[in-house]
């Protein structure tokens, strides 16, 4: 497997990616759902999980994460980054309510690995910043689907 360097802080959005994100960060409203799956449908496969991802690394707002976390588990055949660096780059503002980013992450690379990884990088951290409580709480949400309870 080809691990791909992630590039999300930095990342240059295509007109389609664009547009979901500002239809996610628009007011919900009744017709919000099918906006948003029609936006996502318009943006090739290929950078559909870049757009979800730059959601989480972006912006902590509870709803615009949760909207975007109902898209991951189609993508998780695409994600072929490496997991030490993907959990860096969402664990300063991933929402910890979002618990569908941490399934999709053991989806990927398998509860157990998921929760060593977050739990080693987490003391990388001070003990009160925001990354060290986000990478805990990845490992906390993964706690039930870990055979030894993480």
């Amino acid at each position: 497997m080809t691990l791909t360097v992630i590039r999300l802080k930095s990342m240059d959005l295509s007109p389609e990616q664009l547009r979901f994100i500002e239809a996610v960060r628009k007011p919900k409203h009744h017709r919000r759902e099918i906006q948003l799956q029609k936006r996502f449908n318009g943006i090739p496969r290929a950078e559909q999980l870049d757009t979800l991802l730059y959601i989480f690394t972006h912006s902590n707002n509870y709803g615009d994460q949760q909207d975007c976390s109902r898209f991951l588990p189609d993508l998780v055949s695409d994600c072929d980054y490496a997991l030490e660096e993907l959990l860096m780059q969402i664990a300063p503002t991933w929402n910890l309510s979002v618990e569908e980013l941490p399934d999709f992450l053991a989806d990927v690379y398998g509860a157990e690995r998921v929760v060593n990884t977050s739990k080693s990088l987490a003391t990388q951290h001070p003990d009160d910043s925001y990354e060290r409580r986000s990478l805990g709480a990845i490992a906390w949400w993964l706690k039930r689907r870990c055979p030894d309870g993480g």
